[in-house]
């Protein structure tokens, strides 16, 4: 008599499953940002925002009011001379406070692009940028993965590794809409859709 072995995921996995699951059934959008680099007086140099069917809401550069260090041009391919001519967050800041006004929002790192929106927000001292809830794909994809540190908590997969892992798509890594893209396809992975 043969027996069958079913795998049965783990709790965590399970629960990120229906996170994934339930984000899908409604309206979200995917944001990303580039930025001078990781400070505390760092600004953004580019925003990019998809809806949850992965179509381009907003795509911008940002021109920053410090230069782009050139060791943070090496990571994500944007220079000083990039943004010249770009809009200042400023100029976007109207249409973007209204785009996420109440909007769902999930970033891979939730926490540092928001904090970099809000450092930008803050060279002009606009208001604080309102969104509806606010979702981190890291984190979720670090409880879905399921390795943990010494400590007990789960252990952060920076975005590329965990394309990799979940062998999905990656194209334009350390662009706004690239990462965008590999976000929304590691969301969609999760809740076991593709």
């Amino acid at each position: 008599m043969t027996r069958t072995i079913r795998h049965v995921p783990p709790p965590e996995k399970e629960k990120v499953r229906e996170w994934a699951r339930t984000l899908l059934q409604d309206n979200f959008y995917v944001i990303d940002t580039e930025t001078t680099g990781v400070g505390r007086t760092d600004e953004v140099v580019q925003i990019g925002i998809l809806n949850r069917e992965g179509q381009t809401v907003l795509e911008t550069l940002v021109r920053p009011t410090c230069r782009i260090p050139a060791q943070v041009t090496a990571i994500h391919g944007i220079s000083d001379a990039d943004v010249l001519n770009a809009p200042t967050f400023l100029d976007l800041y109207v249409q973007l406070s209204s785009l996420l006004a109440g909007a769902p929002l999930v970033a891979y790192n939730m926490e540092f692009d928001w904090r970099l929106l809000v450092q930008s927000a803050g060279r002009y001292r606009l208001p604080l940028l309102r969104s509806g809830t606010q979702h981190c794909a890291m984190k979720q994809y670090a409880r879905y993965k399921g390795q943990r540190r010494p400590d007990g908590t789960f252990r952060y997969h920076k975005l590329s590794d965990a394309t990799r892992q979940l062998r999905l798509p990656m194209d334009k890594a350390h662009s706004a809409v690239g990462d965008c893209r590999m976000t929304l396809a590691l969301i969609y992975r999760m809740a076991g859709e593709s």
